[in-house]
């Protein structure tokens, strides 16, 4: 067997406690809970690609490496998934106005980007290329949480509106935060797309 890490060792990052036993690592048949605020498994082989999964082995997927550099993945909690946005809930607490949208999709792409960078400019002409930006299967359920006064909340209100899909990118909520107090997947909301009709395959 090897043991692996979700979080480099030289990460400032770490699983916040209220996360450390919710992340399993599924390997084709195979699932392993990690432990830690590195997130420790062991595997058989690094070398096939491992999904990493919320709440249960079959529950929501995370990430999607493949294979393993190293002795580590390198995640850094962020989590990037592609869909609709099913409802959006408006709730105040700790004296915060919040929305916490559920968007029903799955994961984007590990090599997804928002926008070109400077090395891709220099290669070609940057043209977006649909395949390799369409969401993994399964779909699941996930819930990000933005503030009720932000330019997210205002955008992913107008995506429901108006039934487009969105790219959306969050990272796990920190533990001082008591964000799982709110919701069981607390991803705070760092960014989002809209998408035309079409796009993704929607």
């Amino acid at each position: 067997m090897i043991t692996a890490y979700l979080v480099a060792e030289d990460s400032v990052w770490h699983i916040p406690a209220y996360a450390q036993d919710m992340l399993w690592v599924q390997q084709e048949a195979r699932a392993a809970q990690t432990s830690g605020p590195r997130g420790s498994f062991s595997l058989e082989s690094t070398d096939e690609p491992i999904t990493l999964t919320w709440g249960t082995a079959g529950g929501p997927s995370l990430l999607i490496c493949e294979p393993i550099p190293g002795d580590s993945v390198g995640w850094q909690g962020t989590v990037g998934v592609g869909g609709f946005v099913e409802r959006l809930h408006v709730l105040e607490t700790h004296g915060l106005e919040l929305v916490v949208a559920e968007i029903q999709g799955s994961l984007l792409p590990p090599n997804y980007r928002r926008l070109p960078t400077l090395a891709q400019m220099r290669e070609s002409v940057f043209r977006r290329v649909t395949d390799a930006d369409h969401p993994l299967p399964p779909e699941a359920t996930y819930t990000f949480i933005a503030m009720a006064d932000s330019i997210h909340a205002e955008y992913l209100h107008h995506a429901m509106v108006s039934e487009l899909a969105v790219d959306c990118l969050g990272t796990l909520g920190p533990q001082q935060g008591h964000w799982h107090d709110i919701v069981g997947l607390p991803l705070l909301l760092d960014a989002v797309t809209l998408l035309a009709p079409g796009i993704h395959g929607f």
